[in-house]
């Protein structure tokens, strides 16, 4: 593979068996490839590339703002934190079944539930109370990690502290709890998980 630059842009120029020249202008980065059958010279490639500068320039550039644009957007969805009322009526409804399936199976019972927007946990057990408090960004997360969380804090009914015991009832109940808890980690807005 060669490279050669069109106004100042390189573009990898690579042979293949093929019959006409291509140009392809690659995400995400804008990246130029030209493939060139083996039997064209340079000099017909290069003639080539002066006719289609202004092509490559033009869709270059719409590509790189695109791709910035969704970057932008992306960012904005990670650091957006509002929840609508769906959502949270949404999460509200989960809570309530998994409480009804797990607090039976589990043989414990919590006296309240609340949803909190906290910035650090995405939920926390009163043992003493009986009560516990849920995230409210629960409610942008896939279902599976909404009862690992709701299973978490039950289980801190049976056992306060993250030991050995604690671990071994979480995975009575919920054998891939641990990946659960990773999935939840890997689309979250915190980089780890507290409680």
């Amino acid at each position: 593979m060669k490279t050669v630059f069109v106004r100042g842009i390189p573009v990898s120029l690579e042979r293949r068996r093929i019959k006409n020249i291509n140009l392809y202008i690659r995400p995400p980065h804008g990246d130029v490839l030209v493939t060139v059958p083996l039997r064209v010279s340079e000099a017909q490639v290069m003639r080539f590339l002066s006719e289609k500068e202004d092509w490559i320039i033009t869709h270059r550039e719409r590509m790189i703002a695109k791709e910035k644009e969704r970057r932008e957007e992306g960012l904005r969805t990670m650091t957006d934190r509002s929840v609508t009322d769906e959502e949270s009526a949404r999460l509200k409804e989960q809570i309530s079944r998994f409480a009804a399936k797990w607090e039976p199976v589990m043989g414990v019972h919590c006296e309240r539930w609340t949803i909190r927007d906290m910035k650090s946990r995405w939920g926390s057990c009163t043992v003493t109370k009986k009560t516990i408090r849920l995230n409210l960004q629960l409610a942008k997360k896939p279902e599976e990690c909404v009862e690992y969380v709701v299973v978490h804090e039950l289980t801190h009914l049976l056992e306060p502290s993250h030991n050995a015991r604690f671990h071994a009832y979480m995975k009575t109940f919920l054998p891939d709890y641990k990946e659960r808890k990773r999935r939840l980690e890997n689309c979250g807005f915190f980089g780890e998980m507290k409680r």
